[in-house]
């Protein structure tokens, strides 16, 4: 496997746009800053949450600092209207990447390129987040998802770029894992996925357009995070740990261990999670209360709750 140069970066700041959870009361920690409760002796709005995940990230090397959006939400406003709430302008994001094509990451992002000022805007996807999608549960009911249109996606001001491989981005300070190679046996992906081929629907527990991103924080080591991790967690993080030969602090975002279908891998899942031995262990969106709740118990000082608005530096 070729090595990939990810430059070390001076300072990183991980803010959550949006999740499926949120708290205006939690307190924070070292390193880890609540969205406020008031302002001016005013209580300002609480920022809302759904089953969404979207992040801004801003990444600093001496005078270089580059802003990226990460992921959109759910919903067409939400994320618009939580940026408003933290009084954050859009404005700054230089680039878009979007982890999968799954509308819980993805339904904002019209909306975001209409209201940014600047057009062209560069937004990575993996060359297969347009196929059309459809989930099938046991029952046998089907739904079809939303999927994005990439013509309407550049009259809205996108800049489209479509990869495969590993990506670095932001003067080679911040890598995108492109496709992630599955290796473990128990993550096989998600078993209602399908996707729509000719007019036939065909079975996609692979998700192959599912990414993730990567910084190499200086003194501390990865700082990763995931949209929904439907590659694996295990995968994803062993993945990139080899790709950049380096250790991890931590391990942010959707790790997918909801629902029947993934609560059997939950142990399994910790118990390699801790070989990692991260720093810093922050599972939020489709992770899941049982496997959120499992974690804390088994790793506690890692352990740190997300909720919508927290801002991370590292």
């Amino acid at each position: 496997m070729n090595k990939v140069a990810l430059i070390e970066v001076d300072g990183l700041e991980v803010r959550n746009l949006m999740d499926n959870f949120t708290d205006i009361l939690m307190a924070g920690s070292e390193g880890v800053e609540r969205s406020p409760f008031g302002k001016n002796e005013e209580m300002r709005p609480a920022p809302l949450a759904e089953h969404g995940f979207s992040i801004l990230v801003k990444v600093t090397k001496g005078n270089i600092e580059h802003s990226i959006l990460v992921d959109t939400g759910v919903t067409a406003d939400g994320v618009l209207v939580n940026a408003d709430r933290m009084e954050i302008d859009l404005n700054q994001v230089e680039f878009i990447v979007i982890t999968h094509g799954h509308v819980d990451h993805t339904a904002g992002l019209m909306n975001i390129l209409k209201k940014l000022s600047k057009k062209d805007i560069p937004v990575v996807f993996h060359q297969s987040a347009f196929v059309k999608r459809w989930a099938i549960f046991p029952n046998g009911s089907r739904v079809r998802l939303p999927s994005l249109d990439k013509q309407e996606l550049i009259d809205a001001g996108a800049k489209i770029i479509e990869i495969t491989q590993p990506y670095l981005m932001a003067e080679n300070l911040m890598l995108i894992s492109g496709e992630i190679p599955r290796v473990t046996d128990f993550e096989k992906g998600l078993p209602i996925s399908y996707v729509e081929v000719e007019g036939k629907l065909e079975k996609d527990p692979q998700i192959k357009d599912d990414m993730s991103i990567v910084f190499n924080v200086k003194g501390k080591g990865l700082v990763i995070i995931s949209g929904c991790a439907h590659a694996g967690i295990i995968n994803t993080v062993k993945y990139l740990k080899e790709l950049t030969d380096t250790k991890i602090h931590a391990v942010m975002g959707g790790f997918h261990l909801t629902g029947k279908a993934f609560e059997p891998i939950i142990d399994r899942t910790i118990a390699e999670l801790k070989k990692f031995e991260p720093s810093m262990i922050v599972p939020s969106h489709c992770t899941g209360w049982k496997a959120i709740n499992k974690i804390y118990q088994e790793m506690p000082e890692s352990y740190v709750q997300n909720a919508v608005g927290t801002k991370y530096t590292f």
